[in-house]
């Protein structure tokens, strides 16, 4: 799971939705998100330490990720100024979901673009938010429209104007 997904969530409050729909209850977070992340707890958002949630796994790549990261992160469009570590995160979530056989979970367009472009499997937090409205018992669509809200509350950019309207426009609900 890439950064913003796993922060907002976090920063909402939100953060039992993901561990309800992780899958075999683990979500991996790469070794360079975790570093995003942290960076994120040192500025003062409220996110819990991935040691203290037992179903998130630190993940350090192994070579062949690392070399994967990379691959992908040459294809990564890129703006002039932008630094040597721009998009580190989201190249490592798609380098693990390779190598692993995992779902990758970005939201970032590029990211979907190189995974869709790769065939790798991947989500977005949006088709979270389906998904619990979809598997959870306790997320009805009012349910639905709380969770996003919490998540554009701590400045995630969704698309919208709402979820259910949105979700039912792109094919999130049947």
């Amino acid at each position: 799971m890439d950064t913003s997904t796993f922060t907002h969530f976090c920063r909402a409050k939100q953060q039992h939705i993901l561990e309800q729909l992780a899958p075999q209850g683990l979500i991996l977070i790469p070794d360079s998100v975790d570093v995003e992340v942290e960076r994120g707890r040192d500025v003062g958002y409220e996110i819990p330490s991935i040691d203290d949630l037992p179903w998130v796994e630190r993940g350090v790549l192994t070579s062949d990720e690392e070399m994967t990261q990379v691959l992908i992160k040459v294809d990564m469009p890129s703006k002039r100024g932008d630094g040597p570590g721009k998009n580190l995160g989201e190249c490592a979530v798609l380098a693990c979901a390779v190598h692993r056989g995992m779902v990758a979970v970005v939201d970032d367009g590029d990211a979907r673009g190189q995974a869709a472009q790769r065939n790798i499997p991947h989500v977005s937090t949006m088709w979270i938010i389906a998904q619990a409205h979809k598997t959870l018992d306790v997320v009805d669509s009012e349910g639905a429209e709380v969770i996003y809200d919490a998540l554009l509350t701590t400045g995630m950019r969704l698309p919208g104007p709402n979820f259910i309207d949105h979700a039912y426009k792109v094919g999130l609900l049947p």
